[in-house]
């Protein structure tokens, strides 16, 4: 695809936006709606319009490859991002319930559930790609200390084997490889004892070599007949749809070149990032170069012919506007001078000085294009583009940008606190004219001190428990306890499952759906991924703390801890020292907290066995540290328990503000992962393997069962034998049935939480 597809998309998507924000912010506000199905209706449909539109916005950031048209394209993201996030919240305060069914809505917009998923931006870890690698190169040497004689990643040899050792070993394996030949030969013996013995009951003759011959054409001749059949079916039923083509292996061509494409065109986004980088300084320079001394006189001249102009009107000369509301800026603003001296009345001691945000709409006259935040793709839109085929990087626009903070820093200059052309005006004759009153507040200033109380404690001075620790020396520490960990490459997307298509139907009938895969897996999206990724968002948006997974085991609670830190590259921390873990976990932003068996540290009784390990000791702590974390400390406490009814519910819900219920796969998640996981593990699923009576007979069994059973079917050899001897249910059944299921009881358990 081309930039000017993307940039259409762009377009479209803005429009789409205008579309929504009018019809939320209409000129008359509309009447409080009272029909709470309704209200639900109107939010549930707010919200998947705008998570179409962050699927298209997201895509054209991922491709765009013109770095400014990047920077207003991520603004634009973050806040429909943001926008997104609220629209859950009001769900959750209207429904009270954190998962939604929109089937009704999806009808009517004519979606699939596929397209309710919110897409998680990739830029997450790509802009994160540099601080991940220095990370695992950090770890990488930490470890090498510990064992310098080793590779980093590499377990420790066994000790040297004693002589007598290894020869009993190697006679051992010596009779076992005699053993399985002389099994061999002798099962030949009695294959071919029975076939003599059938041949001289049945009184059959020995056949000829001819006689042979055609036998053994017959059967080959039949064979292929049967093979033909059965791949010209399979080409009929690709050429239909309804199966993928044998030719193909893997992608096809088209798809390889698409991925390539898009590939190509995240190599192109570095580089211009590169240049646009270099560009900004080059630019800045020349602009301070060849500009910078007509702007210096033409500001010195704007200047004196204000004092005069002041002096004349009042009498006096005026004092420097203070920098909060805007400096000697506003001197340069289209203002009488009444407007700009203290003895006006607007601007006097009791009025109130004007904000800053007004004083910038009124200083920045006309915007750059880099500058329109709220609608800039119809800039881009409009833009002739004809002569910027590779979408570099823009002069103009970088020249526009540079050119405020030059005119800034040269403002500064020629002021240079009442030095300059102040000076030339603040001599005898200002003293001999002016007011005696108003000497002491032209020429003094107070005194300013540099220190005080509060200067000798720096800015995030070490921990009590911690003084005098670097940065270094306590990721160090904690990597070496084993409470920061390298989490597991698993995506989110690795969570596979299907969509509750009857969840409406069963809440207007008054039963409430038990939660699919997707909407545990949107709800990880929303109140982790998103938050972790974006810092404008994680400030900005609804805040989130803490995240508890209620679950039976093996339903994917690790997995999804995993997967968070995998999709926003955070860093994973077991809580153990609290104060060592929540002070880095600040420093080394994003990063995720994680306790397991999150029940032991609200538990109602603590069980002998566990006294001595004293679990409760941080019930206390974490509350008081989670009250530490601010709306820009990228943190999140995620907690995993597959016993929540074992903790105090009320302390448990205080510490975790969201409680997500996993439960047992239902049978179209069953499907979807028994398929995944028979494909990941080399298996090939065929019309002997009944997937579907698999997935009925496996139900009260978790994810973790399954993969498991899959693991122990498909080694190397039963891989081997695959194309002679086809998968079947039965064998993923017997080691299935192995395992204690989830039994219902157990289920209506784990909700009380909720």
């Amino acid at each position: 695809m081309s930039s000017c597809t993307y940039t259409r998309m762009w377009l479209e998507s803005q429009a789409a936006l205008k579309e929504l924000l009018a019809q939320e912010l209409p000129s008359q506000p509309p009447r409080p709606e009272t029909d709470q199905r309704l209200f639900f209706h109107m939010l549930a449909t707010l919200f998947l319009r705008y998570t179409q539109i962050l699927r298209c916005l997201e895509t054209c950031y991922d491709q765009m490859v013109h770095p400014q048209k990047r920077r207003v394209l991520q603004h634009m993201l973050d806040g429909v991002m943001g926008r997104v996030l609220e629209l859950k919240n009001e769900m959750v305060e209207t429904e009270l319930s954190e998962y939604h069914y929109m089937d009704d809505v999806l009808q009517d917009l004519k979606l699939t559930p596929a397209d309710m998923e919110v897409p998680i931006p990739k830029y997450f870890v790509n802009q994160r790609a540099k601080a991940l690698k220095e990370r695992q190169q950090v770890l990488s040497e930490i470890l090498a200390r510990v064992e310098p004689s080793m590779p980093s990643g590499v377990s420790p040899s066994r000790p040297a084997m004693l002589h007598d050792e290894a020869v009993q070993l190697v006679q051992m394996a010596e009779r076992m490889r005699q053993g399985r030949l002389r099994s061999k030969f002798m099962w030949e013996i009695r294959r071919d004892e029975e076939r003599e013995r059938r041949a001289r009951e049945t009184g059959a003759k020995e056949l000829d070599r001819e006689q042979a011959a055609i036998c053994i054409q017959k059967v080959w001749k039949g064979c292929l007949q049967r093979r033909c059949t059965k791949l010209e079916r399979q080409r009929e039923m690709a050429f239909i749809g309804m199966a993928p083509d044998p030719k193909a292996s893997g992608l096809s061509a088209a798809m390889l070149r698409a991925q390539l494409g898009e590939e190509f065109r995240r190599l192109r986004q570095a580089d211009y990032e590169a240049e646009y980088q270099q560009a900004l300084v080059s630019i800045r320079e020349g602009l301070y170069e060849v500009e910078g001394p007509d702007m210096r006189e033409e500001m010195k001249e704007q200047l004196r012919q204000w004092f005069i102009e002041c002096h004349d009107l009042t009498g006096h000369f005026p004092e420097f506007p203070d920098e909060e509301i805007g400096g000697s800026s506003i001197l340069f603003a289209e203002k009488t001078p009444e407007q700009v001296s203290r003895q006006d009345p607007g601007w006097g001691a009791g009025a109130s000085e004007p904000r800053a945000g007004e004083w910038k709409a009124e200083l920045g006259g006309t915007k750059s294009a880099s500058d329109l935040l709220p609608f800039p793709a119809a800039i881009w839109g409009n833009r002739g583009e004809s002569d910027n085929f590779e979408q570099r990087y823009e002069p103009e626009l970088i020249k526009a940008q540079k050119r405020k903070e030059v005119e800034k820093e040269l403002r500064l200059q020629v002021r240079g606190r009442d030095s300059a052309v102040s000076r030339e005006y603040k001599g005898p004759l200002h003293l001999a004219a002016a007011r005696p009153g108003s000497v002491a507040i032209l020429t003094q200033s107070a005194p300013q001190t540099v220190g005080g109380a509060g200067h000798s404690q720096a800015l995030g001075s070490p921990n009590p428990r911690s003084p005098s620790r670097t940065l270094d020396s306590l990721y160090e520490e904690l990597v070496l306890q084993g409470i920061l960990k390298q989490a597991q490459r698993v995506q989110l997307a690795d969570y596979t499952g299907d969509f509750c298509y009857l969840g409406t139907t069963l809440r207007m009938a008054g039963i409430e759906p038990t939660p699919s895969v997707m909407d545990i897996r949107q709800n990880i999206a929303l109140y982790a991924i998103l938050r972790l990724g974006s810092p404008t968002l994680h400030e900005m948006a609804p805040l989130v703390k803490s995240v508890l997974l209620a679950g039976p085991a093996g339903t994917g609670k690790k997995m999804l801890v995993h997967a968070v830190c995998t999709e926003t590259g955070a860093n994973l921390f077991d809580l153990m020292l609290m104060h060592v873990v929540f002070k880095v976990a600040r420093l080394m932003q994003p990063s995720v907290i994680w306790i397991g068996n999150a029940e032991k540290t609200f538990y109602k009784k603590v069980p002998k066995e566990e006294k001595q390990a004293d679990p409760k000791r941080l019930k206390r702590d974490l509350p008081k540290a989670l009250k530490l974390l601010k709306p820009e400390d990228r943190v999140l406490l995620i907690g995993t328990s597959d016993k929540p009814y074992a903790a105090d519910v009320k302390t448990l819900c205080k510490a975790y503000e969201r409680i997500l219920l996993l439960p047992r796969p239902d049978y179209a998640s069953r499907y979807v992962t028994w398929q995944r996981l028979i494909k990941k593990h080399g298996g090939t699923i065929t019309t002997a393997l009944d997937v579907s009576a698999l997935a009925k007979l496996s139900d009260g069994y978790s994810q973790g069962h399954m993969a498991r059973a899959v693991r122990m079917a498909l080694t190397e050899r039963r891989l081997l034998q695959m194309p002679k001897k086809p998968l079947r249910a039965g064998e993923f059944l017997q080691l299935l049935a192995k395992a204690d299921p989830v039994y219902s009881e157990e289920e209506k358990t784990l909700q009380v939480p909720g």
